[in-house]
């Protein structure tokens, strides 16, 4: 699909959104939903700073939150944190949390040796090993791409990716900045690589704050590209700034968003907030209580 179509089938998004996320709770007496808690899930880098400071005592903040579900960053020598995958896993199921995901990079789009593949073996076992799901590329491998021809090679590496990931039983996933939705030669990248991914091996995990601050339409994606979004990142911009900002202050139709993830295929989300109004840990435990208290949240 070019630029202009898909500009065009922006128009129809308004209507899908009203579909609402197939699960146990629609079925759940009125009363009963409030017990149930949600799987609210927090990329840590939204904390790095407080990480780097205090490992433990800020992972004991966050699950005092509520968030239940992690996705780290900064994978490094067979290590989260400076904890085995073990030891990490056993950390946070002290605190009734779980790691869920990992946000990580390779090195095989520059190297394609057999030692960097070999890399990448190693640090799907160790995230499988802590409980993982998803193995996620945190962002374009490098500087933006400016010619097609490279977006399609890194397509066809993430294919060769997601098999990987497959076999070591994680999904894999790609992480989105704004680069990806500027055009080149009047083709959007973004779309380039979902079209040319396998639905079966690669999974795109939206950045919906990103997407609104490049003045893209995050809602014509997930309904244009049915169950290619396996999780998301949730967070909330304002998009004349485009500065993050707190849960529902914002810009984002996060009600749409919600909505939407049936058709998207949503299985997991994770607040990430990287800018802030308060301290980390006040803005983050705003996010968690506004998505915790907001009925369009059914999960």
């Amino acid at each position: 699909m070019n630029r202009r179509n898909f500009l065009k089938a922006t128009a129809v998004t308004a209507a899908a959104s009203t579909v609402a996320p197939g699960n146990l709770l629609n079925a759940m007496p009125a009363g009963k939903m409030q017990t149930i808690k949600k799987k609210i899930g927090i990329q840590l880098y939204s904390l790095r700073e407080d990480m780097a400071k205090n490992r433990d005592a800020t992972l004991e903040e966050v699950a005092k939150m509520g968030y239940s579900f992690i996705e780290t960053y900064g994978y490094a020598n067979g290590k989260f944190f400076d904890l085995t995958p073990k030891e990490f896993s056993q950390r946070l199921a002290g605190l009734g949390m779980k790691m869920t995901s990992s946000h990580t990079g390779f090195g095989v789009y520059t190297n394609d040796t057999a030692e960097a593949w070999d890399a990448v073996k190693k640090n799907m076992t160790d995230t499988r090993e802590a409980g993982s799901k998803w193995i996620v590329q945190a962002g374009y491998p490098g500087t933006r791409y400016n010619e097609i021809s490279q977006v399609e090679k890194l397509a066809d590496t993430f294919n060769r990716i997601g098999e990987l990931a497959k076999q070591h039983g994680l999904k894999f996933g790609y992480h989105n900045h704004r680069e990806e939705f500027r055009a080149i030669r009047n083709q959007i990248p973004y779309q380039r690589y979902i079209e040319l991914t396998d639905p079966a091996l690669v999974a795109f995990q939206m950045d919906i704050g990103h997407v609104a601050n490049e003045m893209a339409d995050y809602r014509a994606y997930l309904t244009l590209y049915p169950g290619r979004f396996g999780c998301l990142h949730i967070r909330d911009t304002n998009v004349k700034s485009k500065v993050a900002i707190e849960m529902g202050r914002g810009h984002v139709e996060l009600e749409d968003v919600f909505n939407l993830f049936r058709t998207a295929g949503v299985e997991d989300y994770y607040v990430e907030q990287e800018e802030y109004t308060y301290t980390p840990l006040e803005s983050l435990k705003m996010c968690y209580d506004y998505l915790a208290a907001a009925a369009f949240v059914k999960w």
